[in-house]
């Protein structure tokens, strides 16, 4: 394979004569069997009906106010946990019949200098573990189950947006990232509808628009579109929760804390004066989550330690 690598290469040159390019092309054909014949067979999402219809599922008291949401299977039992983290704990609930708390770890060490007035938080899954920051406490933690208990390490310092991403770093003082963003959130777990990889980021700046990006994956990624979103507050998800290769863009709203709010559901791409459902809510949304195919949102009143689920379909 590398002989024939560098065929390529000296046939495609500038001095090449006709022998060489058609050799060149027929190199490049065969690389390109041999590629496809050791690629996995795709496998296209199935679609399945969604029916948007808002339900309470239980109130959460966290003993601090809730500043990000995350989900995922670190247990490895086939199903997701939820992870609320707050000023002062990473707290993981089953969200099974009804909510209920398997276990918590508080953030150590020391406090965050200069700490902002308002309490900033982030958190990804990353392999086995999740990576969760305050802006009360110096020192994130990586969060992993250790037989039936829950447990942290210290991690590095900064804020994770993105998996692979270099850490976020927040504006002295400020509630938000050098760089004039509220926060970032990445999937590269979605399909299209031919079963490739698509890959999705979306960054909010703190004038309230969230810039979302998708790319196709076949084997290289290349850009399917970018789209601009107004009036986003800082709890947005993306997801395809229909399962029809298209992400839905899941957003709050960007009135002042203590406002009413509201969700809104978009597909990418599609009209965002449009959205294909919309729920609101006398209090605050502090957290949107997509957990194995449900969309959840935590709902609060300002300042308040407990939550309100809700499912959303």
């Amino acid at each position: 394979m590398r002989s024939l690598a560098v065929l390529v290469a000296i046939a495609g040159s500038a001095h090449a004569d006709g022998y060489f390019r058609d050799l060149a092309a027929a190199v490049r054909t065969q690389l390109d069997a041999a590629h496809a014949a050791k690629a996995p067979p795709l496998v296209p999402p199935v679609r399945i009906d969604v029916k948007w219809k808002p339900v309470r599922i239980g109130s959460l008291d966290l003993g601090a106010p809730l500043v990000a949401l995350v989900a995922g299977d670190l247990d490895r039992d086939g199903k997701a946990e939820l992870y609320a983290v707050t000023s002062r704990d990473v707290v993981a609930y089953s969200l099974e019949r009804k909510p209920h708390e398997l276990g918590r770890v508080a953030f150590t060490g020391e406090l965050a200098v200069p700490s902002p007035r308002d309490v900033v938080g982030t958190a990804i899954v990353d392999g086995d573990a999740v990576i969760a920051a305050v802006s009360t406490w110096a020192t994130p933690l990586r969060v992993h189950w250790t037989k039936r208990a829950l447990a942290a390490s210290p991690s590095a310092p900064g804020f994770a947006l993105c998996k692979g991403e270099p850490l976020a770093q927040l504006v002295p003082g400020r509630d938000y990232f050098v760089g004039q963003l509220y926060g970032a959130k990445c999937r590269a777990d979605l399909l299209d509808p031919e079963g490739h990889a698509l890959h999705a980021r979306a960054t909010l700046s703190t004038g309230g628009r969230l810039t979302v990006k998708v790319e196709r994956c076949a084997p290289a990624c290349t850009l399917l579109g970018e789209h601009e979103y107004a009036n986003v507050g800082v709890a947005f998800e993306i997801a395809d929760v229909d399962r029809d290769g298209r992400p839905e863009i899941i957003v709050s709203g960007a009135g002042a804390p203590g406002d009413p709010d509201a969700v809104k559901v978009m597909t990418f791409g599609e009209d965002e004066k449009k959205p294909a459902f919309r729920k609101p809510f006398t209090g605050g949304v502090a957290g949107i989550v997509e957990i194995d195919g449900a969309v959840i949102a935590a709902v609060r009143l300002v300042g308040a330690t407990r939550v309100d689920l809700w499912r959303l379909n």
